[in-house]
Formats: C-alpha cells, sequence, structure tokens
C-alpha cells in the first residue's frame, strides 16, 4: 500500500501545476449540469475558472504524502463560497451538485494520469477514498456558510418570521380550500406589505383560478393578465423551501411574486401577491414567500386530500353517491342552459352476493374494484363515474347522446367478458346496464328514475336468460316401458 501511496502523491504534486487548465474543461461540464451558475457569474464578473481551478487544487492537496493539510484554510474558503453563493440566490442543491462535478473531473484527471502504470486501479481506489473525505467535509463547510447567511436573514426579519408561524398556524385550523386560499393570501400580503393577491389550483395540468383577494371583479382579469401563471418571470429563487418563487413584473404598473405551490414532489397550485405601486423585491422577499408558499402548499394539499375522501368511495376512488348527485345537479342545469345533450348510465353487479357468499367479502370487493377499472377505461375523461351504493355504479356522460353511450355501454360488457376470460379465479363477474338521455323539463331525479327502469329491465331479462340456460342444462327425465319405470336420459 506504500507504493499506492507514494504513486498517489507524486501524480498529484504533477496534476496540481495543470489545475487550471483543469479549471477551464471543468467550466464546459458546468455549462451542462449548472447553466444558473455560469449566467450569475458571467452578470458578476466572477472567475468561475479560477474559482473550479482552486476546488480541484485543494483535491489534489489533500492527496500528496505532506502533513496534514490547512483544514482550517480550506474549510474555510468552503463556509465563505456557501454564503457567498447563498447570498446570491443559488440552491443549495446545485452547490453539491458542483463539488460533485469537481470529484469527477479530478478523479479523471488522476486516471489520465495513471495509464499503464502497474498499480493504477489499487492508486484510483485510494484517491477516490480521500477524495469522498474532502468533499464530504468542504460540503459540510458550503452548508453551515450557506445556512450562515440564511440564518442571518432570518434574523434581519423576525417579525415575517413570526408571521409565518401564524400563517402556519392559522391554515392548520382548516380543512376547507376555499377557507384555506383566503387566509392564505391575507396573511402573505400582510406579512409582505402588498395589496392584491391570486390563488390558482392546480387540476390536470391546468390552473384554475381559485381565490382572490384586494381586487375588484372588474379587475381581476387584469391581474391574471399582468400576474398571472402565464406570465414571463424576471427573477426565481430556489433556495431550501420545495416551492419555486418568481418575481413578476407585468404590464398595468403591476410588480408581484409569483410561487408554484409543491409539495412532496407535485405541484399542487399557484400563488401570486402583488402591487401596482414601486417595488423592488429582494432576495429576502424571495426567501420568504418560499416559506409561506410551502406552508399554504401542504395546507391546500390536507383540504384537498380532505376534500377528495368526503366525495370519494374509499374502495373503487370513483365519487360516492353524494357527490355524482351533485355532478347530475351541475350537469342537468349546464344542460338545460346550453342546450347540449346528457346520458346517464347506471351499471349493477348482478351476482355480487353470490361472490361473497361463495368466495368471500374479499372477492367481492375485488369484483367492485375490477368493475370500476373497466368502467373508466371505457369512458372518456370529461364523464364521471362513481359509486352509487353496494353493487350499483352510475356514469355522467355530458355532451353525449343515447346512441353513444350505447356504444359505451358496449364496449364495457366487452371490457367485462375479456375480464372474466382472463380471471384466474373460478368466479366471474354479471353485470347489467341502464341508459336514459336528458329531456327538457327533467330534473336529475327524473332522469334517475328512467334509468333505473331501463336497469331494472336489463337485470330481469339477464335472470330469464340464465334461468332458460339452467334449464337446457337440466338432465331430461322420460318414461320407459310399461311398467312406469323412469330413466335419466344420458344414465
Amino acid at each position: 500500500m506504500s507504493d499506492a501511496h507514494e504513486i498517489l502523491g507524486n501524480v498529484a504534486a504533477a496534476l496540481a501545476a495543470e489545475t487550471h487548465e483543469s479549471g477551464r474543461k471543468t467550466l464546459e461540464v458546468l455549462r451542462i449540469r449548472s447553466p444558473e451558475l455560469i449566467e450569475l457569474t458571467e452578470q458578476t464578473g466572477e472567475d468561475l475558472v479560477a474559482t473550479s481551478a482552486s476546488f480541484i487544487e485543494v483535491l489534489l492537496a489533500s492527496l500528496r504524502q505532506q502533513a496534514e493539510p490547512p483544514w482550517i484554510e480550506y474549510e474555510q474558503r468552503a463556509r465563505d463560497h456557501g454564503r457567498l453563493r447563498a447570498a446570491q440566490g443559488v440552491a443549495l442543491e446545485a452547490l453539491i451538485d458542483v463539488l460533485a462535478v469537481y470529484r469527477r473531473a479530478t478523479v479523471e484527471l488522476l486516471s489520465l494520469s495513471l495509464e499503464g502504470q502497474l498499480l493504477r486501479d489499487e492508486v484510483l481506489t485510494l484517491a477516490q477514498s480521500r477524495i469522498e473525505d474532502v468533499i464530504e467535509r468542504l460540503t459540510s463547510s458550503m452548508a453551515r456558510g450557506y445556512l450562515d447567511h440564511l440564518d442571518e436573514e432570518h434574523r434581519n426579519r423576525e417579525s415575517d418570521l413570526y408571521g409565518l408561524a401564524a400563517i402556519a398556524a392559522i391554515m392548520g385550523r382548516s380543512l376547507d380550500i376555499g377557507e384555506t386560499a383566503e387566509v392564505a393570501l391575507a396573511e402573505t400580503l400582510a406579512a409582505l406589505g402588498l395589496d392584491a393577491g391570486a390563488i390558482w389550483l392546480r387540476e390536470r395540468a391546468v390552473y384554475r383560478l381559485a381565490h382572490t383577494i384586494g381586487l375588484e371583479a372588474d379587475e381581476v382579469d387584469a391581474y391574471v393578465e399582468h400576474a398571472g401563471p402565464d406570465v414571463r418571470a424576471t427573477v426565481s429563487a430556489v433556495g431550501r423551501s420545495e416551492s419555486r418563487v418568481e418575481g413578476v413584473a407585468g404590464g398595468d404598473g403591476w410588480n408581484a411574486l409569483r410561487a408554484q405551490l409543491r409539495v412532496g414532489g407535485r405541484t399542487v397550485g399557484m400563488m401570486t401577491a402583488g402591487t401596482q405601486r414601486d417595488r423592488i423585491f429582494g432576495a429576502s422577499d424571495l426567501l420568504l414567500m418560499a416559506a409561506v408558499a410551502d406552508q399554504v402548499a401542504v395546507a391546500i394539499d390536507r383540504a384537498r386530500q380532505f376534500s377528495n375522501e368526503a366525495r370519494t368511495d374509499h374502495l373503487t376512488g370513483l365519487a360516492n353517491r353524494r357527490e355524482f348527485e351533485r355532478v347530475m345537479e351541475r350537469e342537468v342545469a349546464l344542460t338545460e342552459r346550453h342546450g347540449r345533450h346528457l346520458t346517464v348510465m347506471m351499471v349493477d353487479v348482478d351476482n355480487l352476493k353470490k361472490i361473497n357468499d361463495r368466495h368471500g367479502h374479499g372477492a367481492g370487493d375485488d369484483a367492485l374494484r375490477l368493475v370500476a377499472q373497466e368502467l373508466q377505461r371505457v369512458v372518456r375523461a370529461s364523464d364521471v363515474c362513481g359509486r352509487l351504493g353496494g353493487d350499483e355504479f352510475g356514469v355522467a356522460m355530458p355532451e353525449t347522446d343515447l346512441h353513444r353511450a350505447r356504444e359505451v355501454g358496449r364496449r364495457l360488457r366487452t371490457a367485462i367478458q375479456s375480464m372474466n376470460l382472463g380471471s384466474k379465479t373460478t368466479h366471474s363477474v354479471e353485470v347489467s346496464i341502464g341508459m336514459g338521455a336528458w329531456k327538457p323539463g327533467m330534473d336529475w331525479q327524473a332522469l334517475y328514475e328512467i334509468v333505473d327502469k331501463e336497469l331494472y329491465e336489463d337485470k330481469r331479462h339477464h335472470k330469464e336468460v340464465r334461468r332458460w340456460a339452467a334449464e337446457r342444462k337440466a338432465p331430461a327425465v322420460r318414461l320407459r316401458g310399461g311398467a312406469g319405470r323412469r330413466r335419466i336420459a344420458g344414465s
């Protein structure tokens, strides 16, 4: 191992004279991995080649056979670098990624220099072990410097932190999305000294305006146009918060902060807060907005989950009866107002009781989940599926006439037949289907009754078919001979 140490020390010493060239090559990698850092250093005039060379030099110095490296100096250098990048608004994750680039660049330099050496693999293993230790120390120091800056910023805005705590506490008391949005906006405007704001909820990749504050009805469209989700950002910041914050300088005099509300890696909405007064947003404003946005995102996500649980059937994930009826009321009103088509389909699992009795309620639950799954596969995204009772499902199909709805019913029957053929279990699922189209003057209950009657007729028809099939399979009984003896055919 001593030979490996000696070779490594000699190679590292030789490479130390070429760190500037290494820094230049590393810069090309950083242009791809961290373009925002490149853009920032170009704005500030920083020599990123020199910075890269400095870090590679530290890594090479740790590999030489000499006295203990000056760790105090190295760690302080990394700490100062962390403070600088935090003040510039660079994400801590990006700094850590840059260190990984320096590590790879250094290992690549060593690998090329060791080509043809007998102990190449042994020396590289030793080098990588040492470099990992150094990277860990530098990362820790850089993170401390980064957090030092954030801590200083937060101390400077202690009142804002109290406001953030108040926001978290207030929003934690409500599970209503509307109330959560209103409180979030009001407290955010108060904390940042702004005048108006809005919250959008993300639904299927589309942002739906959920609540505004500080805006008259005739001002909302202009605000959305000049400070909404589609306005180009002028500045952005990604810090420790998950939610991304941007500065927006739209037309009509609006200066605003916009936060993409994220929780658990998911975007749940968008929030903006702005003013028509002259206002330049600093890094501390963006950091506070990001911290508030994280709280808002969690509160909205929690409220939405509660709302979904209150509207969703726990077994199938479809709308429950109450939610389905609410949808029906809305769709009937829209159909009547706009003169469009509306058809409702009901599906009943005929043999659910038999499956439960023979195979247990777990098998019955599986059957219901499978029907719900096939139902969602054959309908459109705009159709609403609900579980109306134990074995009964409903589908509201706006913009659909009876002919097209019956085609959906045929696809469902085919899908369930295919499901039965492919099933590994001994029981199959049997369904009945009823349809009904809305007519002028109907309310949703009247439409429901029409569909229910057709469902009953389909169920009765299937029952007769099954009885007829059972009778055909039953062994025939006939008389034979004069003695009145009976013989079962086939015996």
